[in-house]
């Protein structure tokens, strides 16, 4: 009977959870809504070969070919099989132009906005979290400036150079010969590039609404729906074609570069023969748009996983133990401060405004300190959020920190449960509490996906890279215009209790779902 009762509180705290204040009827229509631009890019890709062929544009059959060689390397030989004449000059150059693409645009050029943007005009917060020193950085005495740490560097300045070393690897492991192709192989690419394809954003959106901010999920439904409606515009409009294209019919095929050649499944024939089935060539053969390589949505759907899995996991566990235990806390110097004008229109209540690097200063202050859920309001928020216009300075030398720092309180989240350090403690939760879980699986999906892709002769890797310029895009804008400063700003305030918690979001929905229980801390991106 405990374990029925224990199964029948848990349904029903699930089923409250997921209301929270909404009904049956308001609680779907918030779902379209928040992921009403994936259903626009469905019901374009869905309707496109209703467009008539006299009004499309031609199609590019040889582009994406070119600049998958002269961009990543012939290492495959292709220009040798499709170009047989000046062979030794095309492969030399090939090596010559990708170095060039390499050193020039994916290493000096990313590394001179990133010396531009926190040497020369000495923004001192990460540029894409503002929040970075309050969800992400552990208790440490003697830190790193905000711009030589990894996670700033990484996003987005060290992505492309980490996404053209993958491909490389993972196009080594994709080679298209005989003697390559292996059942177990295929299985693994088919598993990747059709079930993780369809279920992976599925399972990055229940981790986003289970441990993450409210609102958090929503910002990911319209990145994933940005990205995915400019790629589909950029197929119809920029046609090109497929690696499987090329290999198929060769480089100089025109008979077969027209808008009624039907779609072929590659790779994912091998799949069909191994598995009985011809459901993978029949649904490539229906494909609405066929020449629709560039850029790849497979690498940019799973790109944005990637990066909301990479940005979002935390690694700030037991800052809450305990109020007596202030040693704890005393090195957490997770705070931030806000521009007066700024902390004027929070006090209103009246909504989050949007901020600019004007407007907000993230650097570290002083310590962090929890207060009790009877204290739901601060005595002085505004005083330990308020920076006055005098206090900034271009210098960043620690003795002006140092004196800033004298004359600021510490910020002080509200403690929404009490965390039982014996449980918390357990071997099993330390595994987690790195926040390494999410990113594991993150760094893992993208490679396998991206080695599926090409390995199947689905994408060549300039498509795969295009997709993740298309991801990194649209996370930027989801990210700067909506997630920082509408949802993440917010959240911060209602746990500072700066804003009446009147819709019960100060928790997240694992939050809700344990609350009063000792797991309540494990779904607290702030724990």
């Amino acid at each position: 009977m405990n374990i029925i009762s224990s199964l029948a509180t848990f349904v029903k705290n699930m089923y409250n959870a997921g209301l929270n204040q909404r009904n049956l009827v308001t609680l779907p229509f918030n779902f379209m809504l928040n992921f009403a631009p994936v259903f626009i890019w469905l019901s374009i890709f869905k309707h496109a070969g209703l467009i008539p062929i006299e009004i499309r544009p031609n199609i590019h059959s040889k582009f994406a070919f070119f600049a998958d060689q002269f961009l990543f390397g012939d290492y495959w030989h292709e220009l040798t099989v499709q170009l047989p004449d000046n062979t030794y000059k095309l492969f030399f150059w090939s090596f010559v132009s990708s170095f060039a693409f390499l050193l020039v645009f994916l290493i000096c050029l990313p590394l001179a906005i990133w010396y531009y943007i926190y040497y020369v005009k000495h923004v001192n917060y990460n540029l894409l979290e503002w929040f970075a020193n309050i969800f992400h950085y552990p208790r440490q005495r003697n830190q790193r400036p905000i711009h030589k740490k990894f996670r700033t560097i990484f996003i987005p300045f060290a992505l492309p150079l980490f996404t053209f070393v993958v491909l490389n690897i993972d196009h080594f492991f994709a080679y298209q010969s005989d003697a390559n192709f292996t059942k177990t192989k295929d299985l693994l690419a088919w598993f990747s590039y059709v079930i993780l394809h369809l279920t992976a954003p599925i399972l990055t959106a229940v981790y986003l609404y289970v441990f993450q901010p409210p609102g958090t999920l929503k910002c990911f439904g319209f990145a994933l729906g940005l990205q995915n409606i400019a790629g589909v515009f950029t197929h119809l409009f920029i046609p090109m074609a497929s690696p499987w294209f090329t290999h198929l019919y060769g480089i100089n095929d025109t008979e077969h570069v027209n808008y009624t050649q039907e779609g072929f499944a590659a790779g994912l024939t091998r799949v069909d023969s191994h598995l009985g089935t011809h459901l993978n060539t029949k649904g490539f053969h229906m494909s609405p748009i066929v020449f629709g390589a560039v850029p790849s949505l497979h690498s940019a759907i799973a790109f944005q996983c990637f990066l909301f899995l990479i940005s979002r996991s935390t690694s700030l566990k037991h800052r809450f133990a305990s109020r007596e235990n202030s040693t704890m806390n005393s090195n957490d110097f997770s705070t931030f401060k806000l521009s007066e004008e700024d902390s004027e229109d929070d006090a209103d209540n009246n909504g989050v405004s949007m901020m600019g690097p004007n407007d907000l200063e993230m650097e570290p202050l002083s310590s962090v300190e929890p207060v009790d859920l009877l204290n739901e309001r601060s005595s002085s928020p505004s005083s330990s959020l308020t920076v006055s216009s005098n206090e900034r300075s271009a210098s960043n030398s620690s003795r002006d920190v140092t004196n800033n720092n004298r004359n600021k309180k510490p910020l002080q989240f509200i403690r929404l449960y009490h965390e039982d350090m014996d449980f918390t403690n357990k071997w099993v939760f330390k595994i987690v509490n790195d926040g390494f879980v999410p990113k594991f699986w993150a760094i893992l999906y993208i490679i396998l996906q991206w080695w599926a892709t090409m390995y199947l002769d689905h994408h060549y890797r300039f498509d795969l890279f295009v997709g993740v310029l298309y991801a990194v895009g649209s996370f930027i804008i989801i990210n700067w215009f909506v997630l920082q400063p509408k949802v993440l700003k917010n959240w911060i305030h209602l746990r500072l209790g700066d804003k009446v918690d009147t819709r019960n979001e100060a928790r997240t929905f694992g939050m809700r779902v344990f609350c009063g229980t000792k797991m309540e801390w494990f779904f607290d991106p702030l724990a």
